[in-house]
């Protein structure tokens, strides 16, 4: 079984939102305070289209496939050797699920180095947390590997 802390560089991080990814090269230690990368979404609210509140309320009124966005985040991961990748939702409101799917397309090796994908409640996390989910994650699957 091999040491986290001695894997710790061998993660990538991607949490993927609609407006934005942030991503960790490398999984920040415990007590590490690093800053994620930032790669913008080219809108928020692209591709609207006239629905009802309810539809609205449950983001039907958003295109998560946004093929620009996940290629710069693609470009942004190129060298990882390995890739969490976390969202937010369930289904097509899970842009993760989104990025996954295209790089599995368009992005083959990249594609290969997803170890994981996790949802989480992204807009009730800060960075921090985001991080230990990852690192929690990340634990069991060194355990398990």
């Amino acid at each position: 079984m091999a040491d986290l802390d001695s894997l710790h560089h061998a993660l990538d991080v991607v949490v993927v939102r609609e407006h934005e990814a942030l991503i960790w090269h490398g999984l920040p230690k415990k007590g590490e305070n690093v800053e994620p990368q930032r790669v913008p979404a080219r809108d928020a609210h692209r591709n609207h289209r006239h629905v009802r509140t309810g539809q609205a309320h449950h983001m039907h009124h958003l295109d998560g496939d946004d093929p620009v966005f996940f290629d710069a985040i693609a470009r942004e991961v190129t060298d990882a050797e390995r890739i969490l990748v976390i969202g937010h939702g369930h289904g097509r409101s899970n842009v993760s699920h989104g990025f996954v799917a295209h790089a599995r397309t368009h992005h083959r090796k990249i594609a290969e180095r997803v170890i994981g994908e996790m949802r989480a409640n992204l807009p009730a996390l800060e960075d921090h947390q985001l991080i230990d989910l990852a690192r929690h994650w990340y634990a069991g699957y060194v355990k398990s590997t």
